[in-house]
């Protein structure tokens, strides 16, 4: 969950009028000072657990580092800008609030350098970040204002809502501009838009990187003086947990914050002893409210690739709330090629527990796990390439695994002569360890058959090989990590088509003879025509018919070029 309380975005953002305003002349005074003096800015950012959780792919912690990149490209250097964080430093803390960059001169870099640095883990006090923030704001008399970015609901005091309108009442001038990120749950999207209507700011929401950086935009828009229309009903909408017999909310671990994610799921079974019996229903999300008829039974919640079961009593009359402990964590890994920055694509991971069985496996650039406390191997694999890392996860721990991969991307292309034609077709490209020192070929690491074959191979020396009918040839290949090797295979071949009278097989022979006096049979058919690529030489076509008649005819190959060759009995 971030709560980004932002002053002054672009020119001046936001406007929190924190001096007295006893009278209108005190009033009128402030003013003046603050468009002499410019604006102060506390970005406050919540490093709550849940800002692991994901929106479009990346996780909520790395939307929100873009947005505010995006934020401070934009920034007013005259402005003075501060970095209040929560969450960062302890899971169950409800007075984990720093100041990690007093308000000051605007210094991108260190507002960056603090952003970055950041890993969510602990709970989510608003309504003490509202009151720490404007009590840090209420030290200047500069033009002041809040923006608050949050994905979920408070977990340590009973209202923030209550908490703003006491600080909007205290006469400091309070405005919140409140952004929800990726909002799941409506008790929390209720509360986060009842803080900006007791304040007098915009309410708006944002579901990833992109729509907050256009929503963070809008609210500094808005406290410019620009009319933003505020998403938020005027009215505070009904308790969407009212008449409703169940609720179920889920923690990573004790103490911690109420997992607010739709992939959550939450099946019902009749309780048969102490086994799952029938099946009665499945809710998605968390938090969940729905009905249900009194009864004895089992909830199986999922997560990801997480498991639990928990008895459920529904009774009449009552309210039943499911609030269950899954002893989990989330992993992620941000996968980098060796030599190249950026995220690795096209990959497979895989979570190994300690005996070696599989217990996840994603394919998405940058995984989310929801694994139970224990101790497990990531596994990184894309093409050829291959890395591992052993892990551990603590429930209610965040963890980002850091995997570098070894791999460069070879490109194969195959032509039948020096400067072409190229093949396109009927190819197969395989790539070995180079050969062995007594001759042998070495081990087949891979094998494709496109006319511009690509492959994922750690960094090395190998030995490629295509081969159209009948012909073939080798390169060499020095593949480096992070970066392409395109190589081109020159077959020196051409391709031979035979047409005969009826034969009924047809048999391609060297034309040299060995020490034996025989020719090696290079290729055969049972048709009684033949196309096929051989490498530049001079061979023999033997056509053989029913009858056991043989009819041969010489003829030669040329690199590039097609022979026709014509038998007749």
């Amino acid at each position: 969950m971030i709560k980004v309380f932002c002053r002054s975005f672009v020119a001046g953002l936001l406007s929190l009028g924190l001096a007295s305003l006893s009278s209108p002349g005190a009033e009128a005074q402030t003013q003046t000072q603050a468009q002499g003096q410019g604006t102060d800015t506390i970005l406050v950012l919540d490093a709550s657990g849940s800002m692991w959780g994901q929106v479009d792919g990346q996780s909520k912690i790395s939307a929100a580092r873009q947005a505010v990149d995006a934020i401070l490209s934009k920034w007013n250097p005259a402005d003075r800008l501060g970095v209040m964080v929560y969450g960062h430093r302890s899971k169950g803390d409800c007075k984990d609030i720093e100041l990690m960059v007093p308000v000051s001169k605007f210094d991108p870099a260190r507002i960056k350098a603090a952003v970055d640095g950041i890993n969510p883990k602990g709970k989510t006090p608003i309504s003490d970040s509202l009151r720490a923030a404007a009590e840090a704001l209420h030290s200047t008399e500069n033009k002041a204002n809040v923006i608050l970015v949050s994905d979920g609901i408070e977990t340590c005091a009973p209202d923030p809502c209550a908490a703003a309108a006491e600080l909007k009442k205290a006469g400091i001038g309070f405005t919140a501009h409140v952004i929800g990120l990726d909002v799941a749950d409506p008790a929390a999207k209720s509360q986060l838009q009842c803080i900006a209507r007791a304040t007098g700011g915009v309410y708006l929401d944002a579901g990833n990187a992109s729509s907050l950086t256009g929503a963070l935009t809008k609210a500094v828009a808005a406290t410019q003086g620009t009319k933003v229309v505020s998403e938020a009903p005027q009215k505070p909408a009904a308790d969407p947990y009212l008449g409703k017999n169940i609720r179920g909310v889920a923690r990573l671990a004790e103490g911690l914050d109420p997992i607010s994610d739709e992939d959550v799921n939450w099946g019902i079974y009749k309780r048969a002893g102490d086994e799952k019996g029938e099946h009665v229903n499945t809710f998605y999300g968390a938090p969940f409210a729905d009905n249900i008829a009194p009864g004895d039974y089992i909830a199986e919640v999922t997560y990801r690739q997480l498991k639990r079961e928990f008895p459920l009593k529904v009774e009449k009359g009552k309210q039943a709330v499911l609030d269950v402990i899954l002893d989990a964590g989330y992993v992620t890994s941000e996968g980098a090629v060796a030599g190249r920055a950026g995220k690795v694509d096209d990959v497979v991971w895989q979570v190994s527990d300690k005996g070696g069985r599989l217990v996840a496996q994603e394919y998405d650039a940058v995984p989310r796990f929801v694994l139970g406390a224990g101790s497990y191997v990531l596994t990184l694999t894309k093409g050829q390439s291959k890395t591992s890392k052993p892990f551990s996860v603590a429930a209610g721990d965040a963890s980002n695994v850091q995997l570098t991969l070894d791999v460069g991307k070879l490109i194969v292309t195959s032509t039948y002569a020096e400067g072409g034609p190229k093949v396109e077709k009927d190819i197969v490209v395989a790539v070995y360890q180079p050969s062995k020192a007594d001759g042998d070929e070495g081990e087949k690491v891979a094998q494709e058959y496109d006319a511009e074959s690509k492959f994922d191979l750690p960094s090395g020396s190998y030995d490629v090989t295509a081969v159209v009918g009948e012909a073939k040839g080798t390169v060499r290949a020095e593949v480096k990590s992070g970066a392409p090797t395109r190589i081109n295979v020159n077959l020196n071949a051409g391709v031979v088509g035979i047409k005969t009278d009826g034969a009924q097989e047809i048999d391609i022979l060297s034309a040299e003879r060995d020490l034996n006096d025989e020719r090696k049979r290079i290729s055969v058919s049972y048709d009684a025509a033949y196309n096929v690529a051989l490498g530049a030489g001079d061979y023999v076509a033997v056509a053989i018919y029913a009858d056991g008649q043989k009819v041969e005819k010489p003829f030669s190959i040329a690199a590039g070029k097609r022979q026709t060759v014509e038998i007749k009995q």
